[in-house]
């Protein structure tokens, strides 16, 4: 009898650390998707004026890896990061050209995209947002 108590105590302090150490555990920041939703009306709106539409790269591409980020993808740049997550990224060809697109507005101020490179790149974003569970 006193054996049966001893593993009944043993398992129980074993549940209680395991317990403690999944509630201790560092949770990933997440995302607020009403946040992403409204801040992707604010890139939907400066995506309007021809002589705002490459911000409208430069935010979309911070904001995608903003929620890189927060869903705890792993990277110390956005194109590590999205990397780590090309397995959600169904399109991941299409955000990795908007991504180069903003890398090409940032360090080229004379790069003006067309019209159809934003809309294409944009798109490209709103997708990723999809797979990735952000809206």
């Amino acid at each position: 009898m006193n054996l049966t108590i001893l593993i009944a105590i043993i398992v129980a302090g074993v549940v209680i650390l395991v317990l403690i150490s999944l509630i201790g555990r560092s949770k990933p920041q997440g995302i607020d998707r009403l946040y992403f939703k409204n801040e992707w009306l604010d890139v939907i709106d400066i995506q309007k004026n021809y002589k705002t539409r490459p911000m409208s790269i430069v935010n979309a591409d911070k904001l995608l890896d903003e929620a890189l980020k927060g869903l705890a993808y792993r990277g110390d740049t956005m194109a590590e990061r999205l990397i780590a997550a090309k397995g959600q990224l169904k399109s991941r060809n299409t955000v990795w050209a908007a991504h180069k697109l903003r890398n090409k507005i940032v360090h080229d101020a004379m790069h003006e995209p067309t019209e159809k490179e934003v809309k294409v790149a944009l798109d490209g974003y709103r997708k990723a947002f999809k797979d990735l569970g952000v809206f």
